[in-house]
């Protein structure tokens, strides 16, 4: 879609980085000052146009570190676009690059845990992500808050707006998400909720840290749908590993209403942490890739060549377009941070 060597409002665009489920992100610098963004756009004649959607939810749960830094949005005679703050590479890419393609256990672990905060960050504000995977979370410095959860094409309000009470189940709405990682639900069509999420973000967890899924390089949606009907986790966990069955059976009680209970799903996790004497501040398998990648993108836009100036592309004001200010959700959720509402334990949902 873009070009590079492109630019556009002082953005000099790069190489792309990554692809959404509408759209397609790249790299770029801000001439203005040279810092380092991401750009995601989306075409013109996109038959379903979600970026819009998505900048809207972004701005909404800033102030949760699980996800990334908001810029601006804009549009252009071809293309919309939002920028934000650089992160990656992907779990999925990391996990790709890593000898024998497998985390340590003290990353996994952990891993799971901050995508489980950036997740229970996402349904205090009143949305369900619905494509929870590797490639929707990126990893950042730090060691506090280590991961972002990104892509919100398949996302979903799950608050009616009119009662400020959890929306009513759909009949079938078809499949969401993607089938390694998608639930039963899912597979079998109906509406999703925030269980499904944690359905997805179960699944991911044990690939983490066992290193497989029983399904993992099937292709046919049935065959999946089948192992994940017989799914057995007596088969797959080792000796430290086997309270995830505790977890599992709480994920796998929820109704379609029904809220998680997070901090019994945190208390498991840290428990198995500290049995396995893992500790939570420790460097993540991942630290040196992370330098490297940022290096690598800031050295490549660095020599890049402004080749073409794209015309006609306007950044909009949010803070003079009513349609961004308007709150997905209405008067009924007000949500304070550290996330205080975020279960009615005095568990905080964000640590950081």
């Amino acid at each position: 879609m873009l070009s590079v060597g492109s630019q556009f409002l002082g953005f000099v665009i790069g190489q792309k980085i990554g692809q959404g489920a509408f759209g397609e992100i790249y790299s770029c610098v801000d001439q203005n000052n040279g810092l380092l963004w991401a750009i995601k756009t989306e075409s013109s004649d996109a038959k379903r146009k979600t970026l819009f959607f998505e900048f809207q939810i972004l701005t909404h749960i800033q102030s949760s570190p699980y996800f990334p830094r908001l810029g601006t949005f804009g549009k252009g005679i071809h293309f919309s676009f939002y920028s934000m703050e650089l992160l990656g590479p992907s779990l999925s890419a990391i996990i790709k690059a890593i000898p024998d393609h497998r985390l340590s256990f003290s990353t996994a672990i952990r891993t799971c845990y901050h995508i489980l905060k950036g997740i229970e960050a996402l349904h205090v504000f009143g949305f369900i992500h619905r494509d929870i995977k590797p490639g929707n979370v990126l990893s950042r410095e730090g060691s506090e808050c280590p991961l972002s959860i990104i892509d919100f094409g398949l996302s979903h309000v799950y608050i009616d707006p009119n009662t400020g009470k959890h929306v009513s189940q759909r009949n079938r709405v078809g499949f969401r998400g993607t089938k390694i990682y998608a639930s039963i639900n899912a597979h079998q069509g109906f509406d999703l909720s925030r269980r499904d999420d944690l359905i997805s973000w179960f699944y991911l967890s044990i690939e983490l840290v066992t290193g497989w899924l029983p399904w993992r390089d099937k292709i046919s949606k049935s065959e999946i749908l089948e192992l994940k009907l017989g799914f057995d986790l007596d088969k797959i966990l080792s000796s430290n590993m086997l309270e995830f069955k505790n977890i599992w059976a709480h994920i796998s009680s929820l109704s379609f209403i029904d809220k998680p209970d997070y901090h019994l799903i945190y208390t498991i996790l840290e428990r198995i942490m500290h049995q396995s004497y893992v500790e939570m501040n420790s460097a993540y398998d991942w630290c040196s890739m992370l330098t490297s990648y940022r290096s690598k993108v800031g050295q490549s836009l660095n020599s890049l060549n402004i080749k073409t100036d794209i015309p006609y592309v306007k950044q909009i004001d949010s803070s003079k377009n009513q349609k961004i200010q308007d709150n997905l959700l209405g008067p009924y959720l007000n949500v304070h941070p550290p996330f205080s509402q975020s279960s009615e334990s005095n568990h905080c949902c964000c640590e950081c």
